[in-house]
């Protein structure tokens, strides 16, 4: 059972494309599982291991909620602790909403297999080194970056954009960690991240949707892209809920324009 999932019947592990071939179908590529629940039945059975992830959406569609609940579903029940790097918002507060979701966050942080850590800004160096460092601490195997917005900002070009996130995909390699890089996404944009290259250089793509249907919004996700995996590439509605936070309905689709 994935993390998050409440007091609910397990469902097929597998979704039947619409021309009939098996999605999901295991591959010989070795996983992690997201803790998602319905979304690993669409890529295979799960992330790549030491994949970076790019996770895109407009506000309120729950980008946090999906890293946090990446990492403490490793941290809890696949013995791969996991580090919460936050550009953004201050701790305490990461913590307190996570908390909402009936995670046991200051508990797996009391049991050093999870931190939430909020570097300094002023240098990228210092950014790479607080990286290295915490991983190191706790033996992390999963690694969240909030956000991918202010990563940019250290630098005045998108060549150097691109370049600084293609050394950090190599750095996070080198210390083996799976990452979910969570960026802003205009709703309507063309483009999947808010330099426009980060979703080049990245091994995956995943779209979280806030789309109008009459009179409500409904969120959805997509992945656009995902390295050594044969993923569905249609559009799934998902729910955020407390307890439990987001569940995937893979055997759902989303019509018409996002």
């Amino acid at each position: 059972m994935a993390f998050g999932e409440i007091e609910e019947e397990e469902e097929e592990t597998t979704t039947q494309l619409t021309d009939g071939e098996e999605l999901g179908k295991p591959s010989q590529v070795t996983r992690v599982r997201s803790g998602v629940p319905g979304l690993d039945d669409l890529l295979q059975g799960g992330i790549p291991r030491n994949n970076l992830v790019l996770i895109t959406g407009s506000c309120g569609n729950g980008k946090s909620t999906i890293g946090m609940q990446f990492l403490c579903h490793g941290a809890q029940y696949e013995e791969e602790p996991g580090i919460y790097l936050t550009l953004e918002e201050p701790p305490k507060q990461i913590i307190e909403n996570a908390c909402h979701f009936g995670w046991d966050v200051r508990g797996l942080i009391k049991d050093k297999k999870l931190n939430v850590v909020e570097p300094e800004l002023y240098k990228w160096e210092s950014l790479v080194t607080t990286i290295e460092d915490s991983v190191m601490e706790i033996g992390a195997k999963r690694l969240v970056l909030d956000s991918a917005t202010i990563l940019g900002m250290y630098f005045n070009d998108q060549y150097k954009i691109r370049r600084s996130f293609m050394d950090l995909s190599r750095i996070l390699r080198r210390v083996n960690c799976t990452t979910f890089m969570i960026s802003e996404r205009e709703e309507g944009a063309n483009k999947y991240s808010v330099y426009g290259v980060e979703e080049f250089v990245v091994d995956g793509v995943i779209v979280l949707y806030f789309i109008k249907e009459k009179n409500m919004f409904m969120r959805a996700l997509a992945v656009r892209k995902m390295r050594s995996t044969n993923h569905s590439t249609k559009i799934y509605p998902f729910k955020i809920a407390a307890p439990g936070g987001i569940k995937v309905y893979p055997s759902a689709e989303i019509f018409g324009d996002v």
